[in-house]
Parts: structure tokens; sequence; C-alpha cells
């Protein structure tokens, strides 16, 4: 198994200098291909720019999560007798890279993915995870996991916020002798709670607390839902608008990974919006006063995201390439960037 979190060796100002600026360039000139909208829920198709690669038939340098898994290039397990938040990986031939919300299911629980992670072939990565199903925790026998789908995009910005704040105090709290650990753990309490709610708004009550019971759960709804926002040729990321405003901004190294992971996507930007819906029937949140965010939302997101890039917060993914954390004036998020180029971002609207 690749050597615990804390003695990963910690990038060269070189790569983290190399790092920021692939970042910088990737959403710098990022444009609006395509808007579509139903029911109140917007999707943007994102442009590349010239730092994105490839057309949507290109062959990818690596293997996505879903498609390993089924085809038995990457295995997922519990870590001996099982520890909620960490899993291995354990990779065969091809590097495999798995995104930050991907869900694991099996094992002893359900887990959601903390962070973007670049696998390199032939190896055993420990993974981040948090638990999605409070009351299970399976004492026989853990077979390994399957793929599960993509966690929705307000649970996933609650997360990566959690992560971020979380390496800011390890960064903050370091000294020489005792360097910055570089764990990427999220609030397992808080997101439990946050299950608890989504249970309640839906009427739903699992006998595990599972939030992919409550996916479950919607899916006839969310279906046809879904149906309505076919992928555009070319694009390379998304923007997410819900409830009137802009929430998220998904941004992949090639077209092809993002006409590969359309559909999981789409399906993460309807559970947010249907839970939205939940949310304002219930009293929880205020109705929209329009169902599309302003034309300028765009733009102000990825500027406040391009002005946070020199004070990102840095260290070694563990992976291989270089984890980013940005946070500034209403814009949070990551990006995982390897030799110089940006693998996966991933923006998200905060309250100031």
């Amino acid at each position: 198994m690749d050597d615990a979190a804390h003695s990963r060796t910690l990038p060269t100002p070189a790569q983290v200098h190399a790092a920021r600026e692939a970042l910088r360039a990737a959403l710098t000139g990022l444009q609006p291909q395509v808007t579509m909208e139903r029911d109140g829920l917007v999707l943007i198709a994102l442009e590349p720019t010239a730092t994105i690669q490839g057309a949507p038939g290109a062959v990818l340098p690596y293997l996505l999560f879903e498609q390993a898994v089924a085809d038995g290039a990457v295995e997922v397990h519990e870590i001996g007798t099982g520890t909620v938040p960490s899993v291995t990986a354990s990779t065969k031939d091809h590097p495999v890279v798995i995104f930050a919300g991907d869900t694991i299911t099996g094992g002893k629980q359900n887990r959601v993915i903390n962070i973007s992670v670049w696998l390199p072939a032939d190896k055993v990565t420990e993974l981040p995870v948090t638990c999605l199903e409070l009351g299970r925790w399976d004492p026989g026998f853990a077979a390994r996991f399957g793929a599960g789908r993509k966690a929705d995009y307000a649970l996933r910005s609650m997360m990566s916020h959690q992560v971020g704040e979380q390496r800011r105090r390890a960064a903050e709290s370091a000294t020489r002798a005792a360097p910055d650990a570089q764990s990427y753990a999220a609030d397992q309490g808080e997101v439990w709670a946050e299950i608890g709610r989504r249970e309640t708004r839906a009427g739903l009550h699992s006998p595990t607390a599972a939030l992919h019971e409550v996916w479950a759960a919607e899916e006839q709804e969310a279906r046809p839902l879904a149906g309505a926002f076919p992928c555009p040729a070319g694009a390379a990321g998304l923007a997410v608008g819900v409830g009137g405003r802009l929430i998220a901004l998904e941004l992949f190294d090639h077209s092809a990974t993002l006409a590969a992971s359309w559909a999981r996507l789409v399906e993460s930007a309807v559970s947010a919006h249907l839970d939205h819906k939940r949310a304002v029937a219930a009293g929880a949140t205020l109705a929209a006063a329009h169902h599309y965010p302003d034309p300028g939302a765009l733009g102000r997101l990825v500027g406040r995201a391009v002005a946070a890039v020199d004070g990102a917060l840095y260290g070694p993914s563990v992976g291989e390439g270089v984890d980013l954390r940005l946070a500034g004036p209403k814009v949070a998020g990551s990006a995982l960037v390897r030799d110089g180029q940006v693998v996966h971002v991933e923006l998200f609207r905060v309250e100031a």
C-alpha cells in the first residue's frame, strides 16, 4: 500500500507554480457553448480552452472509474476489518481516474470519494471516503465495492467545503517540526445529519439511513428530466443552475471524459434540483425569484476562481499529481493537476 498521507513528498515550488498556472489557463477564456433549461434546472455546456485535449471520440490516457470497475481493471476493498474514512483501490495494467463525488456501494457501508484521484497502474492506493449509510456496518465478509452513481452537486459542494476547511486548518497549524498531514477528510457527522434532512424532506425512512435509497426513490421523477439534457459535442465542462443560482462548475481535461461522464453528471444535477424543490416545499429554503441564473453569473464564478488561484492550498494527491484547494468570496473548490495538466476541476458557489 502507498505510504501514509503524512509521509508523501510535498510538491516542489516549481510543481506548485506549474499546477496553479495550468489551472489558471484552464479557467481563463472558458466560454458557454449552449444553455439548456427544464423545470428550473439549468445546465450550461462549456467550450474547452486551448489547454483541453482531444475530441469526444479520443482514446483517453486513463480509464474512468465506472468503466474500470466493470472491466475488472480496478478493485476497491475495505482496509482490514474496515475503517469508515478509508478504503483501498488496486489497479491493474492501466491508470484509473476517480472523481470527487463518485460513490462506491457494498462493502461494510456505502461511501463517497472525497477528492479526485489519479490512480497509477499496478498499485494499491488508500482513498479518503465518507460514509453515506449510517445504519449498516456489515460484520461479515465484505466483498469488494461496486461503482455507484455520482453524488448530487449540493452534497458535493458541502463536502468540498469541509475538505477545504480541514486542509486550511491543518496548514495553519503545521510547523517545521510537525508538518501538515495532508489529510482529505470531510465532516462525517454533518454528512450523516444532511442525509437525515434529505430523508425527512423526501418523506422516506431508510432502514440503514442510506442516501442511495433517497436517490432511488426519486428515479421515476428524475429519469425524464435527465433525458432532457443531451450532451453537446465537443464540450469539456458544464455549469449547473439550481433555484435561480449558478451552484457549480465542473471541468475535465478531455472532452471525451465529459462525454463519457455526462449522464452521471446530469443525474447529479437532477438530484440537487429535486432536493432543492423539496426544501422549498418544506419551508427550509426560499423559492427562487426566477428560473435562470443571471447572465453574468458564469463569468463571476470563473473570475472569482481565477482570483483565488494564487492563494490556493496545495498538497500531494493520494495518487499522482497535485491537489489544489481554492477558496475566495462566494467560491470554493478543488483541482487535480498532474504533470502540468489539469485533470479535473470542481467549483461551487458558497455564501459570503
